[in-house]
Parts: structure tokens; C-alpha cells; sequence
């Protein structure tokens, strides 16, 4: 681990409202000995909430509710006032979600979460496939919200099972104007990524990414990293 202690760390994340030293990514990493620097690499803003307002208030017209990503949650958040009534009218549905960040995201506004151990999208397909009842593959959808940049993966492995899905946009991501100055100013040898979003926001400033995390979690962050 020694190795570890001697290196510092740019880490590209998308905008947070939060104090990045309570940031739970900053916290791991620090305390294996990285000096970490923080750069927001993607911002966000949120979409198509009325749309997403209808929906939520009409669960019959779904089988389940798809979650990949805290901003999909906070677009619920803001879609959705009240947070009882949320959680009343989708507590008979499944919410499937992919990493702990969402599941803990999705439990503060009163959803009770499935298959959040998964490490991405297509192992969450897996498990939603086993999970949903066969009655409701073509009966209804499963309401996907979701970002302008999200992966295929999730829909075309449950459209490949016979499970309908909506996707709806409600939040837009956009890479960070200044990310190529603050790379260049921050000098490194190798960059890797936190997920697949990530690596492709990095990989369109024209910078390679040496690794991308198992999963979107700082115990495997920090694992790739001590790795590089």
C-alpha cells in the first residue's frame, strides 16, 4: 500500500450540491493515502419533470420503475412533492436501481429499492429479468428515467426479454467547458474513470482513459487506482 500513498488524484465527477468533503469517494480515497483534487467534469439540468409528474401519478400504466443514477432520482424528487404519496402509489411496483448511491438516493424520498447489488446496467437487467413476474413482460412497461447520455445496455437487454420499457429524459448531462484547461493544468500520467459516462465525457476532450471502475463505488475507485 505504500505504492498508494505516494499518489495524487484528479477526480473528474459530475457537479454536486453537496460539501465534496463529505463526498463519500473523497473520504475513501483519502483515507488510503491519496491526495485527491476535485474537478467537476459533467454539469446537469433537468427536463421533461412534467411529464415525469404524470407518469409517477399513474402506476397502474407500469410494471416497475427503473433507476440507474442519483439524478434520476433527484428528477423524481422534483417531480414529485410529496414524498408519502410517492412512495403509496408505487408500493406495490418494484424499483429496481444499480449501485448503492442510487439505492440510497431512492430510499430517502420513501422507494424500497431491488437488485441495487448489481455493478452496472446489464447485471441489472439480469436480475430484473428473473425477478419480474412473466405475466407483466408484455402487459405493461417498466418506466425508465434517465439522462440524454444514457447507455442502450438496460432497454436492449429487457426488449431482448420481451420487457417493454419507456425511457424518458429527464435530465440532460453536458461535458464541462473548462475540462481540457484544468487536465492540462493538472498534470498526469494516467486517467482513469469512475463508470462508462464518465470515460466517455473524458474521452471526447480527446484524453485517454487507462481504467474504468468495476463498479461506481469508491472501495473499487480506489482498488483501480492502487492497480494503475
Amino acid at each position: 500500500m505504500s505504492d498508494c500513498r505516494k499518489k495524487s488524484v484528479l477526480l473528474l465527477k459530475g457537479d454536486k450540491k453537496e460539501n465534496m468533503d463529505d463526498d463519500l469517494f473523497v473520504s475513501m480515497l483519502s483515507q488510503n493515502g491519496f491526495e485527491v483534487t476535485c474537478i467537476p467534469v459533467l454539469g446537469f439540468q433537468f427536463v421533461n419533470l412534467d411529464l415525469l409528474h404524470k407518469a409517477i401519478y399513474h402506476p397502474d400504466e407500469y410494471s416497475s420503475l427503473l433507476l440507474t443514477s442519483p439524478r434520476a432520482v433527484e428528477a423524481i424528487s422534483k417531480a414529485v412533492a410529496d414524498k408519502e404519496l410517492l412512495h403509496s402509489v408505487w408500493s406495490r411496483k418494484p424499483t429496481y436501481a444499480v449501485g448503492s448511491a442510487t439505492q440510497l438516493s431512492a430510499e430517502n424520498i420513501g422507494l424500497k429499492v431491488k437488485g441495487s447489488e448489481s455493478g452496472n446496467s446489464e447485471q441489472l437487467a439480469d436480475f430484473i429479468i428473473k425477478d419480474l413476474s412473466i405475466d407483466s413482460f408484455s402487459s405493461t412497461s417498466s418506466l425508465f428515467p434517465c439522462g440524454n447520455m444514457k447507455l442502450e445496455t438496460l432497454p436492449n437487454v429487457l426488449h431482448a426479454a420481451g420487457i417493454n420499457v419507456v425511457c424518458m429524459t429527464v435530465y440532460e448531462t453536458s461535458a464541462n467547458g473548462n475540462l481540457q484547461k484544468c487536465l492540462e493544468e493538472f498534470i498526469k500520467d494516467k486517467h482513469v474513470a469512475i463508470g462508462p459516462t464518465t470515460e466517455k465525457a473524458i474521452l471526447t476532450q480527446g484524453e485517454k482513459v487507462f481504467g474504468v471502475a468495476a463498479q461506481p463505488t469508491a472501495q473499487h475507485l480506489c482498488q483501480l487506482l492502487t492497480d494503475v
